[in-house]
């Protein structure tokens, strides 16, 4: 089911993901500048002179500040030790198309879709030899989005080397978060019980999700046989040997009075931030927070998140990784200070640059053979 967001939430979103494009193309941005300059000197010299002036300072203004999110991002990846290629900026990975898209789940009767790319002949780590698999969580707050928002994710894993399951999910459930990691894990399950038909190493499997989607695939891969998160159909196994999370929310207790009153909405009416946030078993908070799950034998996780998102507060995923250093799990937390929420939006630009550079070691190291 394709939940729709609230009227109110549209231009906030779109506002949202036009601020991430224009941060990560910020380039771009300061060459259209200077052709509007040029266009400005020949309103002036046809007598327009105000309206020349007006675009004039405006122009000024953004070539001076166009560079300053290519400076931010050059000084974290030195930070973090990442090379960045302007041959990259404007690149996106071969598309193609999904090897097939079949239905892997119907909890309630609602059929649910997985899309399943393999890498190409030529790419990397090609052989018979079964392969590592990732499967990927789409965004959306649980009510909007698809498996196909994934496809630049799914594309570019699939040329890395990966096996890829991009999901559907029950949209506009409630408690947030609960039917969608019960439908992760179903997913989980179907690619283990489906792995010699794919190709795929059942004990090579990771889950990667973005927002919301992130939030379910940490909850799915820190499985502590809570039975309210139980999977949505009958599989055996579903546990992962990684798990990465792009700007999640990990304490879902501490947002309502963070988030902007546009986002509230999303989170539906029982959504109570007054409430028992500790052993309540009515509420959505505890259970439906990765922290709350974490022990020691959860599997190597990685985390990324911007330090200027407008949705998910940073301290975030600082709370997670503090709670993943405590119980002594391997973690990897990815900071990058200017991004904003759904940064992979510009795909070239240096903050995913930098993000897939870290995913990449980090995949390549825990779904080793």
């Amino acid at each position: 089911m394709l939940a729709t967001p609230a009227v109110g939430l549209w231009p906030s979103l779109v506002l949202m993901y036009l601020a991430v494009l224009v941060g990560g193309y910020s380039l771009l941005l300061g060459l259209f500048a200077v052709l509007g300059l040029g266009l400005a000197a020949l309103a002036r010299r046809s007598g327009l002179r105000r309206t020349s002036l007006v675009a004039v300072v405006l122009g000024v203004v953004t070539v001076a500040l166009s560079p300053v999110p290519v400076a931010q991002g050059w000084r974290t990846a030195s930070q973090e030790d990442v090379p960045l290629l302007f041959s990259e900026y404007f690149s996106l990975p071969s598309l193609g198309s999904p090897l097939e898209t079949v239905t892997y789940a119907r909890p309630e009767g609602e059929e649910l879709m997985l899309d399943i790319r393999r890498p190409p002949p030529e790419g990397r780590e090609a052989g018979p030899e079964p392969r590592p698999a990732v499967v990927t969580v789409h965004g959306g707050g649980g009510v909007t989005g698809s498996r196909t928002e994934d496809v630049l994710w799914s594309a570019w894993l699939a040329e890395e080397g990966y096996v890829v399951f991009s999901i559907d999910y029950r949209l506009g459930q409630r408690p947030l978060g609960q039917e969608v990691t019960a439908d992760v894990k179903c997913a989980v399950g179907w690619v283990e019980q489906n792995a010699d038909r794919y190709g795929v190493d059942p004990d090579r499997i990771a889950l990667l999700g973005r927002s919301a989607g992130g939030v379910a695939a940490l909850l799915a891969a820190y499985d502590d046989g809570d039975p309210r998160l139980a999977p949505s159909c009958d599989v055996r196994d579903t546990g992962v040997e990684a798990v990465a999370a792009f700007y999640a929310a990990t304490d879902q207790g501490g947002l309502d009075e963070w988030r902007p009153p546009w986002w509230r909405p999303s989170l539906g009416d029982e959504y109570d931030p007054a409430g028992d946030r500790t052993e309540n078993e009515a509420g959505p908070f505890l259970f439906t927070s990765p922290t709350s799950h974490v022990d020691p034998a959860d599997p190597p996780t990685f985390l990324a998140q911007g330090g200027a998102d407008q949705v998910t507060p940073p301290e975030q995923a600082e709370l997670l990784a503090n709670r993943l250093e405590d119980e002594g799990v391997p973690h990897r937390l990815v900071r990058l200070p200017e991004a904003r929420h759904g940064f992979d939006g510009a795909w070239g630009g240096w903050d995913t640059q930098i993000v897939r550079h870290e995913l990449r070691e980090f995949l390549e190291n825990e779904l080793a053979d």
